[in-house]
């Protein structure tokens, strides 16, 4: 009876420690999946306003931030979205436009998209509607930008349908896309709805500015990376201080809502930064002249709830303010 309940001890000693040693290792082998979030704290703001251009970097190191986006191409669907990224009404084909040119071309089955538009308006006299008008940093640099002129050719559209002019905005939009063989973008116009802004100043059409503009840089772990998105930029707002000498710029930084609202708050701010100094450093402009703030996740354009629609949030905003 002793043997056995010494025989039975050591049976189960071996068999715990099989098991610990089976753990260990299963633990061991899977991949690991954590992410720690980068805090910026006030230090990180006052010093980091070295802007890195992505020319003379080897590597680069990117974070969750990375807002590189994928084509449209890659989606031929037109979407009419709400303020929060629900989408509203989904076209199966969407607006092209063709490389370097201001035309656009309304498929006929995607023709009620007006209509529709405003329809909801007239439900929600509380709402505007936003022309969200894709171009490319690889464009030809026009005065005012293709973003804008393609808009105008949509706005024109929505008017005629019965859009109050002052519920409609062009939001241009410079962004990293792919062209086709035939040289045409097969999405280049998408919308949303938003708050009826009824305190907004209106820019004069001559003036050819828009209200503002979205451009996504590189984001990365450091900072900013300059890439073709901020260069082009630079060169329009280069072009707009010489045709509104009196011009205000306002930066704005925007997040996605991974993390917590402070941190996102401070890390909008920290790239806000960065791309007025980088204005200012590269385009001679007068420090009073471009601010920067930060609205963090707080104004998103798109849904948070997918990988796009974090990437679309994550943005800088350049708004034109024109003083008479």
């Amino acid at each position: 009876m002793k043997s056995f309940l010494i025989a039975f001890i050591v049976f189960l000693i071996w068999a715990f420690f099989g098991l610990w040693l089976y753990s260990w290792l299963n633990t061991d082998n899977e991949p690991t999946a954590s992410l720690t979030e980068k805090t910026i704290n006030n230090d990180t703001l006052s010093q980091n306003n070295t802007v890195v251009d992505s020319s003379l970097l080897q590597t680069e190191k990117v974070s969750k931030n990375d807002s590189i986006f994928e084509t449209e191409n890659e989606e031929k669907a037109m979407t009419v979205k709400d303020s929060d990224g629900t989408i509203l009404f989904l076209f199966d084909n969407g607006i092209t436009s063709k490389k370097n040119s201001e035309a656009v071309t309304i498929p006929s089955a995607s023709i009620d998209f007006k209509y529709k538009i405003n329809t909801y308006l007239i439900e929600h006299p509380n709402k505007e509607v936003h022309i969200n008008s894709l171009y490319s940093a690889e464009e030809n640099i026009q005065t005012p930008n293709l973003g804008i002129k393609r808009g105008k050719k949509i706005k024109e559209q929505l008017v005629k349908t019965g859009v109050p002019s002052e519920k409609i905005v062009i939001k241009p939009i410079i962004k990293d896309v792919t062209f086709s063989e035939s040289d045409t973008l097969n999405n280049a116009i998408s919308f949303s709805f938003a708050t009826w802004d009824q305190n907004r100043e209106i820019v004069q059409e001559e003036i050819n500015l828009p209200e503002s503009i979205y451009v996504y840089p590189k984001f990365s772990d450091t900072g900013i990376i300059v890439n073709n998105n901020l260069r082009n930029l630079l060169k329009e707002v280069k072009l707009a201080f010489e045709e509104t000498p009196n011009l205000t710029i306002e930066i704005i930084g925007h997040t996605d809502n991974v993390g917590n609202a402070s941190d996102n708050y401070r890390m909008g701010l920290q790239y806000a930064r960065e791309v007025r100094w980088y204005l200012i450093s590269k385009g001679n402009f007068k420090s009073s002249a471009i601010k920067a703030s930060s609205k963090g996740e707080l104004d998103p354009i798109d849904t948070n709830n997918s990988k796009r629609g974090r990437q679309a949030n994550r943005r800088i905003e350049v708004v034109y303010n024109y003083n008479e």
